[in-house]
């Protein structure tokens, strides 16, 4: 009768080894077919979202040469895009990214430029364009995009500008 059990025994471990071992083996596939959603979607509602696990997919425009540890993607709308921290599973993005879609598992972050912080990029910016120095282009870059974050400040009735970011665990290339 100890023999029957201790043979039931093993054949149970046996079976609940294989089972875990069949649900880890590829635990980036399985947690992001769940709701995916697009930047475009995300960012809408991105407020309601911060510090929580969120399912995003875009399209990969770049990836950091340097670190590695970073990309930008984007949905339907080319000009919003999110950056991707890597983290968790991803140990980086390499190069070959760029061009294809992917889904990414991960934290949805905030970080805040209040306006005192604006005032003074604008200040700055400001100097270099009096300095004459072959900068004028990358100076009315920036500039345009103060009065941008102004002017959303303004309609949205905030005193800070939200920048969304991803702390990326995992992510999947979408065919």
């Amino acid at each position: 009768m100890k023999n029957l059990l201790l043979v039931a025994a093993v054949i149970l471990m046996a079976a609940c080894q294989s089972k875990i071992k069949q649900e880890s083996a590829n635990p980036k596939t399985e947690s992001i077919q769940t709701n995916v959603v697009v930047v475009d979607q995300l960012l809408a509602k991105a407020e309601t979202l911060v510090d929580k696990p969120v399912v995003v997919q875009g399209h990969v425009t770049h990836t950091c040469k340097h670190s590695g540890k970073r990309c930008f993607i984007v949905g339907d709308d080319a000009n919003l895009s999110i950056r991707v921290e890597a983290g968790g599973q991803i140990q980086g993005f390499n190069r070959e990214l760029v061009g294809n879609s992917i889904a990414v598992k991960g934290i949805l972050k905030e970080r805040r430029l209040t306006a005192e912080y604006i005032d003074q990029w604008e200040e700055k910016v400001q100097n270099q364009e009096a300095q004459e120095d072959g900068s004028a282009e990358t100076c009315a870059a920036e500039m345009n995009n103060i009065n941008n974050m102004r002017q959303w400040m303004e309609d949205n009735e905030k005193n800070y500008y939200s920048i969304y970011y991803i702390n990326g665990e995992n992510y999947d290339i979408v065919d």
